[in-house]
């Protein structure tokens, strides 16, 4: 199932540029991966995205896919962005916040233990 995502990184100077993610966007898998990866790593992710027309998937052991024939993306600036189930924000200090399409509140995502 197609549980579409926007999948993004703060920048130094408070901004933020994401890229749409197809498959599995919900917090329950996006969760656990993008808390776990660096910043440094969800940027990487996020502007190869950007290249290629979007994330297919996003895995556990950073076998990611992507949309190699379609055109590139623009990327996406506002936080948050609601025009997809979910969206996320991996933040320089490394947390994760993420958001449903609703936009009703803002969530910090903390690991199960």
């Amino acid at each position: 199932m197609a549980t579409r995502s926007t999948i993004g990184y703060e920048t130094p100077d408070g901004g933020y540029v994401g890229c749409h993610a197809h498959y599995d966007g919900y917090p329950e898998h996006m969760g656990p991966i993008l808390s776990e990866m660096l910043p440094a790593d969800v940027a990487i992710m996020v502007n190869r995205g950007l290249t290629c027309g979007g994330i297919r998937t996003v895995e556990e052991d950073r076998d990611h896919t992507f949309f190699d024939k379609e055109p590139p993306n623009e990327p996406i600036t506002q936080w948050p962005s609601c025009d997809r189930d979910y969206s996320y924000r991996k933040r320089l200090d490394g947390t994760l916040e993420w958001i449903n399409s609703s936009g009703l509140e803002v969530n910090i995502y903390e690991p199960k233990k």
